[in-house]
């Protein structure tokens, strides 16, 4: 899609009670909350052996969830009455804060280093700036890339910077070392301008030098490679870097079709690593069974739907683009989670959105559907 086909179209401006109790997706809202209150829920079950052992509270964790949801169900809120043209005039700034932060990781004092990486920063509270850098850089890209069609030699002058500058932040959160949110942060923003720039010598040319860079990244680090080859043969290798995808495929075939009943997971009592995080799907497939399952990515699939009726029917190119940027970051979290718990992919490292145990992968998820909400109160349905 060109970008000379995003072309707004003329809508009535919703006040601001009308706006939100009125306009905004009532089937995104609807889905949302469920999602939350099923991570809630699942995480409580599959955490409570963990939070006993370490924490000797069984409810540690999912307190802590529960804490966080609030303030970002509290952002989301905000961000919904938040008119997005708005958001649009001040994303430059947002992008910039969110690069500095990206920087100050490497700051002493400032930066955090924890589990052999620097990805957190300590200012009264700890933040991961790269998760914030996701949403804020969708707003900023998808408000520039609106642009576009009025823009001469649009490749040098505008395609050209936006791919510099991705290059850099893949560099800097690269180096932190996250290379799976580095790939994630390149591949939606590549997603998105190939989206509206659709020149097929680019897209070729992207797709090549990213499977090189990804190549070359993993063949010259020794634990990321011992990964892949345990993805390609983890039986091999059950007791190191295939552990893990092998628990993941046992909890969930444990369940069959109606699973073993909440809190009956027996993979939980540390047989499956990160069971309330990156591989919470696992234990819903052991505890609900397939029904469980199912229920769960009929609710995925219609967040992703909703999302993308959304960026339709939005009334001009920034809403449109936006919205789109938005889901596309979220379906490549959601796929990439499901891949790595069934064994499609080595593990990532990329929490289940809106259900794993998480704080700032939460609360931004939930500033993104936040940001969605209000596109949706504007949006012009046929």
């Amino acid at each position: 899609m060109s970008g000379q086909k995003l072309i707004p179209v003329k809508y009535r401006r919703p006040g601001l009670k009308t706006a939100f109790f009125r306009y905004p997706d009532q089937g995104l809202l609807f889905t949302i909350i469920f999602l939350l209150c099923a991570g809630l829920v699942v995480v409580y079950s599959s955490s409570s052996i963990h939070s006993m052992h370490n924490f000797e509270d069984s409810l540690f964790y999912v307190r802590r969830q529960f804490i966080r949801m609030l303030i970002g169900l509290v952002l989301m809120v905000f961000f919904a009455f938040l008119d997005y043209r708005k958001l649009s005039k001040a994303a430059p700034f947002l992008c910039l804060g969110a690069t500095i932060g990206l920087l100050l990781v490497y700051v002493p004092g400032i930066g955090v280093e924890a589990g052999g990486g620097r990805r957190w920063i300590d200012v009264f509270v700890r933040i991961q700036p790269s998760e914030y850098f996701k949403v804020f850089y969708i707003v900023f890209l998808g408000t520039s890339l609106s642009q576009l069609h009025r823009v001469e030699h649009k490749f040098l002058k505008l395609i050209l910077p936006h791919l510099a500058f991705l290059g850099f932040v893949f560099l800097v959160v690269l180096k932190q070392p996250d290379l799976s949110t580095a790939f994630l942060i390149a591949l939606v923003g590549v997603t998105l301008i190939c989206f509206v720039y659709t020149k097929p010598a680019l897209i070729i040319g992207l797709v090549i030098g990213g499977a090189f860079v990804v190549g070359y990244q993993v063949y010259k680090t020794p634990y990321r490679l011992k990964r892949v080859i345990a993805f390609m043969n983890p039986s091999d290798h059950e007791l190191g870097y295939g552990y893990q995808v092998l628990q993941s495929k046992i909890s969930l075939g444990s369940g069959g079709v109606t699973g073993l009943g909440l809190g009956q997971s027996r993979q939980k009592f540390f047989y499956l690593p990160e069971e309330h995080t990156d591989f919470i799907f696992a234990v819903v497939g052991e505890e609900f069974g397939f029904v469980g399952t199912f229920v769960l990515l009929l609710a995925f699939m219609s967040l992703v739907l909703r999302g993308l009726r959304i960026s339709r029917y939005a009334p001009d190119s920034i809403g449109q683009l936006i919205a789109l940027g938005i889901m596309i970051y979220l379906t490549l979290q959601i796929l990439f989670n499901l891949m790595v718990v069934v064994g499609l992919v080595p593990p990532t490292g990329l929490p289940l959105p809106f259900v794993s145990y998480g704080g700032n992968a939460l609360i931004t998820n939930l500033i993104s559907a936040g940001i969605l909400l209000n596109i949706s109160s504007h949006c012009v349905y046929p």
